[in-house]
């Protein structure tokens, strides 16, 4: 029986453009070779590592959900480690997420929402409050009363 799975993985940025797209479908070779298939995939773009690997600085981030047989990772994880463009990447189990689930969550979500906007209106009218009673003109009263 198939699991779900994500694939993160970093590849160096001393890669071009042309050479990254090379070294994404190696790994989405790699994934159809051990009779996988790729759910989703995308590249999160360029950022900073947390720490120098062989001194690179930077890296470019990929992401890829796919499905295989739980026998097939070990071997996955072995030629993604002979890939000499990754810099590090780390496989994980995920779970797939119900209809019901995704619509929870989406209803969570916007509730969030509201319930935000509904607390930057409330801030709003009050700071108009405050900005109102400081700019109030003061009466002065006559010496006389």
């Amino acid at each position: 029986m198939q699991k779900h799975y994500e694939l993160t993985y970093i590849v160096s940025i001393k890669f071009l453009d042309t050479e990254l797209q090379t070294a994404i479908e190696k790994v989405a070779g790699h994934i159809k070779e051990m009779n996988g298939s790729i759910t989703a995939d995308q590249i999160i773009g360029k950022q900073r590592l947390a720490y120098p690997i062989d001194k690179i600085h930077q890296g470019t981030y990929v992401v890829v959900e796919f499905d295989m047989e739980p026998e097939n990772l070990k071997e996955l994880d072995s030629l993604i480690k002979l890939q000499s463009e990754i810099l590090r990447h780390l496989i994980i189990s995920k779970k797939i997420k119900t209809e019901a689930e995704i619509k929870h969550e989406k209803e969570v979500q916007e509730r969030l929402l509201k319930e935000t906007e509904q607390e930057l209106k409330e801030l709003e009218k009050e700071s108009k409050t405050i900005v109102k009673k400081e700019k109030a003109p003061v009466v002065k009263k006559n010496a006389k009363d």
